[in-house]
């Protein structure tokens, strides 16, 4: 389902681009690296809901012409959930028995994530607003109280976000941004019937090897 919701919004991009396509002369292909801090949150009636910090960095490759870019990352990232005071209740059939006494569970998920953006320059030379889209895979789950019976159970493998962003072309190949994704897909896989949604708030510098 999230997956399908990724590749709808990325065809929207696409066509998008498609519409633009006259503007994009002059293309310049652009290569780089980029790394900084993930703000995220998962919320639902059963998780505490809280913003935690995590590293995200990785790599983008795109093309731009002098108002547009298009732009395709892979990045790692983690994030945090942690559950809440009425978690042991509602789920209690998905938790180990030997953590049943356990006022809260915290598990840190590795994510492999992939947005695809297309950007408006509304500064020459400086600033870009990016609006796209973000499949996010979940590469492992560490359960750091061994709360779950199994992590699989609760937590789906993958998740679909909208992005809205700005980013600022510096000196010396540098670029600086910052970033909002509004989670579209429910993280909960269990039988339990509670929607987890996810926010999250991206800051980064980069580094392109062409421009």
């Amino acid at each position: 389902m999230f997956l399908k919701q990724f590749l709808t919004l990325s065809s929207l991009i696409l066509a998008t681009l498609i519409y633009q396509q006259p503007k994009l002369y002059a293309q310049n292909l652009d290569l780089g690296i980029k790394a900084g801090a993930g703000f995220n949150q998962t919320n639902g009636p059963s998780l505490q809901g809280e913003f935690n910090g995590n590293f995200v960095g990785g790599a983008f490759l795109g093309i731009r012409s002098a108002k547009i870019k298009i732009q395709a990352e892979a990045l790692f990232s983690q994030s945090t959930v942690v559950t809440g005071s009425s978690f042991n209740e509602a789920f209690n059939q998905y938790i180990r028995e030997s953590s049943q006494d356990l006022q809260e569970g915290t598990f840190k998920m590795n994510e492999l994530s992939i947005p695809l953006t297309v950007g408006i320059r509304v500064v020459p030379n400086l600033l870009w607003v990016e609006l796209g889209a973000q499949y996010t895979g979940i590469v492992s789950v560490n359960d750091v109280n061994s709360f779950l019976k199994a992590s699989e159970d609760v937590f789906k493998n993958g998740y679909t976000s909208a992005v809205i962003g700005l980013s600022a072309d510096l000196p010396l190949k540098l670029n600086l941004g910052a970033r909002y994704l509004y989670g579209l897909s429910n993280r909960n896989k269990s039988e339990v019937d509670e929607k987890w949604g996810t926010s999250q708030i991206q800051i980064h510098v980069g580094y392109s090897f062409l421009r």
